[in-house]
């Protein structure tokens, strides 16, 4: 193979390979697999967070700036494979979770970052 044709190639693979690194995203069924029962260490908007998704669809929520914990009614996986969560007092939010491939996931809205699931514990590790 000469030199031409070598890095003709491996232009190639490195675009088809771009995709790939961005991420896949989970599928419903992942993300209860993934979440439900478990809390997961959150990054949104420069705040960190620890929520809890309890099987009954409730969720637990601690800001780890000011230690406030805050309860929602609801998380669910939508029929499209979304995540959806709502805050107190706020709109239902849903979005995709992607796979980064290290461990962590990034939470879109509409397509566009809202957060990064940094880790998940096994269990309810937010101490009220």
């Amino acid at each position: 193979m000469n030199k031409v044709t070598l890095l003709s190639t491996l232009a190639v693979v490195g675009f088809f390979s771009v995709p790939a690194l961005a991420g896949t995203p989970l599928s419903g069924e992942q993300i209860k697999q993934l979440v439900s029962g478990n809390t997961v260490d959150i990054q949104s908007k420069g705040i960190d967070y620890k929520t809890y998704y309890a099987p009954d669809g409730a969720t637990t929520t601690r800001n780890e700036s000011n230690g406030k914990i805050y309860k929602a009614k609801h998380w669910r996986v939508s029929d499209s494979g979304d995540i959806c969560s709502q805050s107190p007092g706020k709109e239902e939010s849903c979005g995709q979770v992607v796979d980064n491939g290290d461990g962590t996931y990034n939470r879109l809205d509409n397509g566009s970052p809202r957060g990064v699931w940094k880790k998940i514990y096994p269990g309810n590790t937010i101490a009220e």
